[in-house]
């Protein structure tokens, strides 16, 4: 469809905990993350995957010390069943296989054939975290074998010693030779490195010299085998420098407003202003081109070890703030452009002897393979306009100020029907006359949805 000249702005507006702006431009101080204290790939494989679902689909679930492997364990059904609780909202999802850990390694194709089905449902979009016990050929094959739209970051999980990076670095290698590149994205070499060379007392020069050492020849490596593709790294958005930066395709800035002490209510503007701090350093580099840069991980725990935990800001791991999490963040970030992973789908059981008593609970899914008590959202606003190429303007509204607008705008507030009060909500679009008269004003995603078509066909031919 090609937008006329005259088709005017439409006004889409969202909430936002915090002041009043316009999506785009977003402006914040550093906020510096704790430490997390993620469990090592060689140890647990750094970040995540238990199965998921409220389908009959098995659970992956931490596997026993059975080898890892990628041969059909079972017949494969390419159009499996659809999970009407799961929607195609996120930008990127953060995995890695249950089981995935060394030595044991007893992560199975049949269980990430399993992962693989609910995060096509999810997203597009996989970043992993190493390439011990097969992960990449793992994903790629059962990619493959169910035919989903799913491409992904492979990695290497950089540690001190040398053996683990180059045993992954083989093992990687022979992922390509076997499924090709065509749904490689790219690869991250180390998680979280320079944060944790810092902890362990090493200096931040040190430890960055040898993350830029393993990516250039990671670089070479792939040049010469006839590969092109990005080479970067992932590090917590505080610990990035422009030496780092200057020397990666891309860059995974890891923020976690829970760590940051930021509250639920505010963790949206918190992770907003450390991205624009860390897009500083792509500004400001000479690489050519320019190091695209991804919010790497993002996300809130639902629980905790340690009964009734929160955080430095004074909120909760708890399902419920998980879904103040989701409802702020996913339209918010889509809408913004932010190119994103949510971390995590599945909970992590095996963390559970990490220290931080949050650390398996940031699924969307827990242990046993169900989805929790949340909402995944749709962001059907956005995504229709989106679709059909209608230009509009995002405004995002602090959520005291909703009633208000209501009564600004005229409409009448809904009224629940269990408990008879009145209520306001977001999103709402304000659609400008064409005649010079009023704009019409409708509210809620459904109802935006019904609006859409057919009276905005106007618009557009």
């Amino acid at each position: 469809m090609k937008l006329q000249t005259r088709t005017k702005k439409i006004l889409f507006v969202a909430a936002v905990i915090g002041s009043l702006a316009v999506v785009g431009t977003v402006i914040g101080v550093v906020v510096v993350e704790v430490k997390k204290n993620r469990q090592s790939q060689a140890s647990a494989n750094s970040n995540n995957s238990t199965s998921s679902a409220t389908s009959s689909l098995s659970h992956s679930g931490p596997s026993g010390p059975t080898p890892t492997s990628t041969g059909a364990a079972d017949p494969i059904v390419t159009d499996f069943p659809l999970d009407p609780a799961l929607h195609k909202s996120f930008w990127g999802m953060a995995y890695t296989p249950a089981g995935a850990i060394m030595p044991e390694c007893g992560a199975n194709i049949t269980a990430v054939r399993n992962d693989v089905q609910r995060l096509s449902q999810l997203t597009t979009r996989l970043r992993l975290y190493g390439s011990d016990c097969n992960t990449t050929s793992l994903v790629l094959q059962a990619i493959s074998d169910l035919k989903v739209d799913l491409k992904v970051f492979a990695a290497i999980y950089l540690e001190p010693e040398e053996e683990s990076y180059t045993r992954q670095k083989t093992i990687l290698e022979n992922a390509l030779a076997t499924y090709g590149t065509a749904n490689v994205l790219g690869i991250a070499v180390g998680n979280e490195y320079v944060l944790e060379a810092l902890n362990d007392g090493d200096t931040s020069a040190n430890a960055t010299s040898r993350v830029i050492e393993k990516m250039n020849e990671v670089r070479t490596d792939l040049t010469a085998l006839g590969y092109n593709l990005q080479v970067g790294t992932s590090d917590t958005g505080g610990t990035l420098s422009q030496t780092l930066v200057d020397a990666a395709d891309f860059v995974f800035a890891n923020i976690h407003p829970w760590f940051g002490g930021s509250t639920v209510e505010g963790a949206t503007t918190s992770a907003d202003a450390q991205f624009v701090n860390a897009q500083a350093y792509i500004t400001a580099s000479t690489r050519t081109p320019a190091p695209v840069l991804y919010q790497g991980e993002i996300g809130w725990p639902s629980g905790s070890d340690t009964a009734g935990e929160v955080n430095g800001g004074g909120s909760a791991a708890s399902v419920a703030n998980l879904q103040t999490m989701l409802d702020n963040w996913v339209c918010h970030a889509n809408t913004a452009g932010t190119r994103y992973f949510w971390f995590a789908p599945f909970d992590e059981p095996w963390k559970a002897t990490s220290g931080l008593g949050v650390e398996p609970y940031w699924g969307l899914f827990d242990a046993s393979g169900n989805l929790k008590d949340i909402t995944i959202p749709t962001c059907i606003a956005t995504f229709i306009l989106n679709y059909k190429g209608l230009p509009y303007e995002t405004v995002w509204v602090s959520y005291p100020d909703i009633g208000a607008l209501w009564e600004r705008l005229g409409l009448a507030p809904d009224v629940d029907k269990k408990t008879g009060k009145p209520y306001t909500y977001l999103p709402i679009i304000s659609v400008p006359s064409e005649n010079g008269g009023p704009p019409s004003v409708i509210a809620e995603s459904f109802n935006i949805a019904l609006y859409v078509k057919p009276p905005l066909d106007s618009l557009v031919e």
